[in-house]
């Protein structure tokens, strides 16, 4: 679910950053590639973690200024210029404009098709989980949320 997601997204990413970065049009590709991975690892790492709560944080009001959209940024920056070579100013400035942006459409993809948040993101951990680490944590969610 959640690379159909980011899969979704990508198309809307590409038309964000164009014209908007010094990144030639026919490479937006590879940098939304590179965001939307490193995104889907920040939520695996925190989920793995069982950070539940920073990854709630992401959604609705606010979600791109909570620690974890800070993280995601950060992680953001440092693959751009670490895997395409990218100059710092320019990754800072697509780490500024990509992560809010998919920040804001996760919190419309897990409430979707007339879902709560909560039951979007539980959809999302049941993909990102495996095994006894799945069980574990979508319980916990369960117990939390009532659900």
């Amino acid at each position: 679910m959640l690379d159909q997601f980011l899969n979704t997204v990508k198309g809307g990413l590409v038309s964000q950053l164009a014209g908007k970065t010094e990144v030639e049009e026919g490479k937006l590709d590879g940098v939304a590639n590179v965001v939307t991975d490193t995104f889907k690892t920040g939520l695996m790492d925190s989920a793995s973690k069982g950070k539940l709560n920073d990854i709630m944080s992401l959604l609705g009001k606010g979600g791109g200024s909570s620690p974890l959209a800070g993280n995601l940024i950060n992680s953001t920056v440092s693959n751009l210029m670490s895997k395409l070579g990218l100059p710092k100013g320019v990754a800072d400035k697509i780490g500024g404009i990509a992560i809010p942006f998919i920040i804001d459409k996760f919190s419309d993809f897990t409430s979707d098709k007339g879902k709560s948040n909560e039951e979007g993101v539980k959809d999302i951990f049941g993909d990102l989980l495996k095994g006894s680490a799945k069980d574990k944590i979508l319980g916990g969610l369960g117990k939390k949320f009532g659900f």
